[in-house]
């Protein structure tokens, strides 16, 4: 390059002027800025940069989660929300507490004694007594307590509530007289034996949703209960319990003895 800029008239009269005054008073030429400027574009260019790769850090996809096999169940704290089988899509076996309040609604009536069909009622009784048929019809290894008689379609406190025609229609039957229906209500064909258990407690009809009764009355022996009656005060105990197994319904654990 310095054969390219020899002589004062190659290099034009600035730089003439400028290697004039080096060489009369040895002072240096006044640094270029150019460089500078580039170093300030620079820390631009990084400053703008910084923003973009701190958002493109922000909205980095996280890594997958392992897959997991197909036969794992997914697994949930909510009874409301079951277990299923990714294998099978069946719900897999789990215990759901259902609290259900009812409102009753009795009609006027008189005392059960005081009814006039009442005899008819205890004469059923002995019948089937004296015909070996006392015992729970479901007769299952549920069955606890001693035998009772329950009024299966129509209950006695809800006699006169309820349309003659409309049972007549779906059971078939033929009612001449008001007299007709309440002997009726009072006899064999309104009238089955339950245990105590699946009568009036544990697995009562009394205190079960019908729903959920009608499996237990075709109950498979030595399998689970659709359901069984927990009486409040037992909730609120086995809640103040710490142990797993105090908070099991009794059904549950039978089972695990």
């Amino acid at each position: 390059m310095s054969k390219l800029f020899s002589s004062d008239e190659e290099v034009g009269p600035e730089e003439a002027h400028r290697r004039a005054q080096e060489a009369e008073g040895g002072t240096k030429a006044p640094a270029k800025k150019a460089p500078a400027k580039k170093a300030a574009a620079g820390e631009h260019e990084a400053a703008k940069a910084a923003p973009a790769a701190k958002k493109t850090a922000a909205a980095a996809v996280p890594a997958p989660r392992a897959a997991t096999h197909a036969h794992e169940p997914v697994q949930s704290g909510s009874p409301t929300h079951p277990t299923v089988s990714k294998g099978t899509g069946k719900t897999l076996e789990h215990d759901q507490m259902l609290t259900v309040h009812i409102l009753t609604h009795v009609p006027e009536h008189s005392p059960r004694e005081d009814d006039p069909h009442y005899h008819l009622f205890e004469q059923a009784k002995a019948r089937l007594k004296r015909q070996g048929m006392w015992k729970c019809i479901i007769d299952d290894d549920l069955c606890d307590g001693d035998p009772e008689l329950h009024h299966t379609h129509v209950e006695f406190s809800q006699i006169n509530q309820v349309d003659e025609k409309k049972i007549m229609q779906a059971l078939g039957l033929h009612f001449e007289t008001d007299e007709d229906f309440q002997k009726w209500a009072e006899s064999p064909g309104n009238l089955e034996v339950l245990c105590a258990n699946h009568h009036r407690a544990h697995y009562g009809i009394h205190v079960i949703p019908g729903p959920l009764w009608e499996a237990l009355r075709f109950h498979k022996t030595g399998t689970g209960p659709a359901a069984e009656f927990v009486p409040a005060s037992q909730v609120e105990a086995d809640g103040a319990g710490n142990g797993d197994d105090e908070k099991k319904p009794a059904a549950a654990k039978k089972a695990a003895k």
